[in-house]
């Protein structure tokens, strides 16, 4: 029986390669699914027994796909495919002549070997199913059901205007955060470069003219003189914080705690929490919508989520509706979900429109989140004027402070020669 390679990651986003063995690469991948993992790259490994004691070396040299593809690409290819569906366009042509038209390389590459997959008979899900990079769990789950109910046209659609809205409060959220970002890194790279060049030079003037310098004056000269000693160690320290951060962050406990931050943080906070729940709402009400079964469609939703603190509340939730709880009484247990959501989610549990009110609750938090970054653009420009004032100001009134005693540094110098 033929063998693949594979790099895949499972849950815990751990790296994990090996081999796996099935009579085609679908049924290999279905095998690495079953056992969780989220395949990167498969292949058929050919090669003769020395290499095989050192597989991996031979595995360097498949053929990898770049990966580097957006969601508003992928929105674009869904809505394009959806439309040729619809038309009564064949797939496997359709799919063909969006490869040649497709912008992305990467996602040209992959459409055309998507064709060649439903060529030999498979599915459009199995297709997708064989690029997690650009088609995730949710949308290959979304695929098969429209597949299984023949409204595949109608997913196809639903799954575009999903990514659309997505992407929509993604970039809004982006928005609102990279420019505090951008004066934040300024405002420290301003303090630094006068701490490093601006205050040796003063230190000069003031060390020629014997003046005795208030304490406010010395603390910074001190400060400088420290950094200036120590560039390297400060360079070193900064880095290898940085990075053991990142490595934290990148584990189950740190990615919890940090989201959990982010949620709660002030200002800024409220947006991303938003923007968390209206992503998990709309996820929930479009998998509902679209045939799947409530625990998978909470699955689904909780990774979209994309905050490990929420999708924890969320898992908890999920355990009670396996027992039998009703679906909002669940949440509600657990607060994961403001109280707007949950009276809405409880609506529709009782009219039998859980899809609408879920789709509802996303946009009213889709709103929020609109309106929220639109004040705060308003109220941070001036609060920022204010912070990077304050940096600016301290080393600037510290440095000329002495200069009210310069009358005085002047004639006891003159005096002593």
């Amino acid at each position: 029986m033929p063998r693949f390679a594979f790099v895949a990651k499972d849950r815990a986003g751990e790296e994990e390669r090996g081999f796996v063995e099935g009579s085609s690469a679908n049924e290999a991948l279905s095998s690495l699914h079953a056992r969780g993992l989220v395949v990167i790259n498969i292949a058929q490994f050919k090669g003769s027994s020395e290499r095989r004691s050192n597989p991996f070396q031979s595995f360097l040299a498949m053929e990898v796909i770049p990966t580097r593809i957006g969601v508003r690409d992928v929105a674009l290819f869904m809505r394009q495919l959806a439309t040729m569906v619809a038309a009564g366009i064949p797939i496997v042509r359709g799919l063909r002549g969006l490869a040649a038209d497709s912008s992305n390389a990467s996602l040209r590459k992959i459409t055309a070997k998507m064709a060649d997959t439903i060529d030999t008979g498979e599915q459009l899900s199995t297709a997708m199913a064989e690029h997690p990079r650009a088609f995730s769990n949710l949308i290959v789950s979304m695929v098969k059901a429209g597949e299984a109910a023949g409204t595949l046209d109608e997913i196809l659609d639903q799954v575009a205007i999903y990514l659309e809205k997505v992407d929509a409060i993604r970039q809004k959220v982006k928005a609102a955060m990279a420019y505090p970002t951008f004066v934040v890194i300024f405002a420290f790279s301003a303090f630094l470069f006068m701490l490093l060049k601006i205050v040796p030079t003063f230190k000069e003037i003031y060390a020629s003219l014997g003046a005795k310098l208030p304490t406010p004056t010395l603390m910074v000269l001190a400060v400088s003189d420290w950094l200036r000693a120590h560039v390297a160690i400060a360079l070193a320290a900064t880095l290898v914080f940085g990075l053991l951060f990142v490595l934290w962050r990148r584990s189950p406990h740190g990615r919890y705690w940090t989201d959990r931050f982010l949620v709660k943080a002030p200002v800024f906070g409220p947006i991303i929490r938003n923007a968390v729940v209206s992503r998990f709402a709309r996820t929930f009400g479009v998998l509902m919508g679209s045939g799947l079964p409530v625990l998978q469609a909470i699955d689904h939703a909780k990774d979209a989520a994309q905050n490990a603190y929420i999708a924890a509340g969320v898992a908890k939730a999920r355990r009670e509706i396996q027992d039998g709880r009703e679906i909002t009484e669940s949440f509600r247990q657990h607060k994961v979900l403001p109280e707007v959501v949950l009276q809405l989610m409880a609506t529709g549990e009782e009219t039998g429109q859980l899809t609408a009110m879920l789709l509802k609750a996303s946009d009213f938090y889709d709103r929020q989140v609109e309106a929220a970054v639109a004040g705060l653009t308003a109220l941070i420009e001036p609060l920022l004027i204010i912070f990077v004032g304050l940096i600016v100001g301290i080393i600037v009134v510290t440095m000329f402070l002495p200069i009210f005693y310069l009358g005085d540094a002047i004639f006891w110098s003159e005096y002593r020669h």
